[in-house]
């Protein structure tokens, strides 16, 4: 287990009643080589740590990660006055994980893979799809990212002086603790 996680699971546990706590900024280089920021949600570790955000596929996200892997996660926790930032890359998962985080979303949740493209101009469509007809089939729009953490910065903040630590994934998990 990384050594990083018990201070996550710490934070989190702090800010669970929050809907917010699984809400994190992802950083993406896009194709024009210029940041891109924006907000996804948390779904999970994989047995090796690696961080669990859904996607779709005709998303620009999906796009820029194609190109570029590189990635950069903020997480922060305002009831700890906590922020971690994740550096790794990200690895599209389209196999037997994919379909099995398909298969634990909601009717609900499958119906938002059927929508209009994202980022395409809106228009009102009364006959867009708002419920999942319960098919078991995984919609080719989704898939699943996993981020590869190798490094970690967490910075806790405390009167009079913050506290700022990092690891960095070398053959283990190496802790350094850094200036805030």
């Amino acid at each position: 287990m990384p050594p990083w996680l018990s201070q996550l699971s710490s934070a989190l546990t702090k800010e669970s009643k929050l809907i917010s706590s699984r809400w994190i900024q992802l950083a993406t280089i896009g194709i024009d080589n210029t940041p891109r920021v924006r907000t996804v949600v948390f779904r999970g570790w994989t047995d090796s740590f690696e961080m669990e955000i859904y996607t779709d596929k005709r998303s620009q996200k999906y796009y820029e990660l194609n190109v570029n892997n590189n990635v950069e996660i903020c997480w922060v926790f305002l009831n700890s006055k906590c922020q971690f930032r994740f550096r790794g890359t990200s690895i599209i998962d389209l196999g037997k994980d994919n379909l099995r985080h398909w298969n634990q979303l909601s009717d609900t949740s499958k119906s938002m893979w059927g929508w209009p493209k994202p980022g395409d101009h809106y228009i009102h469509d009364n006959e867009i799809e708002t419920s999942f007809k319960g098919e078991e089939k995984l919609s080719h729009n989704f898939s699943l990212l996993k981020i590869e953490i190798k490094q970690v910065d967490q910075l806790i903040i405390r009167k009079p002086i913050h506290i700022r630590r990092k690891w960095v994934k070398e053959e283990e998990w190496i802790e350094e603790r850094i200036n805030p």
